[in-house]
């Protein structure tokens, strides 16, 4: 049950680390941005595992009937919200005017179509949208993509590793290359009938979460030890 809630304590370390940042470098309006959007991802995570942690209390009688009984609904709004601010917050490190229109464009064909998605397909309030997903993490990839080469094509090719937004863009591009598989695989078998399937797929989606909010704290401490904001 510990490791179950361990990414629990990594979004909320990478907060607190965050908020430090932040609170040094007020000027750095980017990155307070981001602060706060993992704040956000951490009390929707928190609010969304509260029936596996009462029914693990054996509690969920509380919660039974209730809109938190089934807190699907919460992470299909949560997927739309976060590949969106990911997407946006890259483009707000892009050097390109245009690049940044183009993306910003994207993100609200996106928005729309998942949305349109979310009512047409029925899956709101049962399961994951799969094409909220997969067409989040194809535009997620696109725009970490469209930083790194900007940041190959610029001076700051020799203190990348110094910059926040590095580390933003390798943590979720890798977070989502590790799990996109396991959602994809899911459409195509029922975790009911493989029990086997949920423990492995629960190990690698933590393991992902604790590396993905780590490569942020990381983030934070490197430019935490810089002078100035990196910004």
């Amino acid at each position: 049950m510990i490791f179950s809630f361990s990414y629990l304590i990594a979004e909320f370390v990478a907060s607190i680390v965050g908020t430090i940042f932040i609170t040094k470098y007020r000027e750095d309006k980017i990155s307070r941005y981001f602060v706060y959007f993992l704040w956000f991802i951490f009390i929707t995570e928190l609010v969304g595992s509260l029936p596996f942690f009462l029914f693990k209390l054996n509690l969920y009688d509380y919660i039974k009937d209730s809109i938190i009984q089934n807190t699907q609904w919460l992470y299909n709004i949560q997927v739309i919200l976060s590949f969106s601010f990911y997407v946006y917050y890259f483009s707000l490190n892009y050097k390109t005017s245009s690049l940044k229109r183009y993306v910003n464009i994207l993100i609200c064909i996106y928005i729309i179509g998942a949305i349109t998605n979310l009512i047409f397909s029925g899956v709101f309030f049962s399961e994951m949208s799969s094409f909220s997903y997969i067409i989040g993490t194809v535009l997620l990839f696109i725009g970490g993509i469209i930083y790194l080469f900007e940041t190959l094509q610029s001076d700051k090719i020799l203190t990348f590793y110094k910059t926040l937004p590095f580390y933003i863009v390798i943590g979720s591009i890798s977070f989502h290359l590790i799990v996109t598989p396991l959602f994809i695989y899911d459409i195509y078998h029922s975790l009911k009938s493989s029990p086997d399937f949920v423990d492995v797929r629960r190990i690698i989606l933590n393991s992902a979460i604790i590396f993905m909010y780590t490569c942020y704290t990381i983030g934070f401490l490197v430019c935490l030890k810089k002078n100035k904001s990196y910004s």
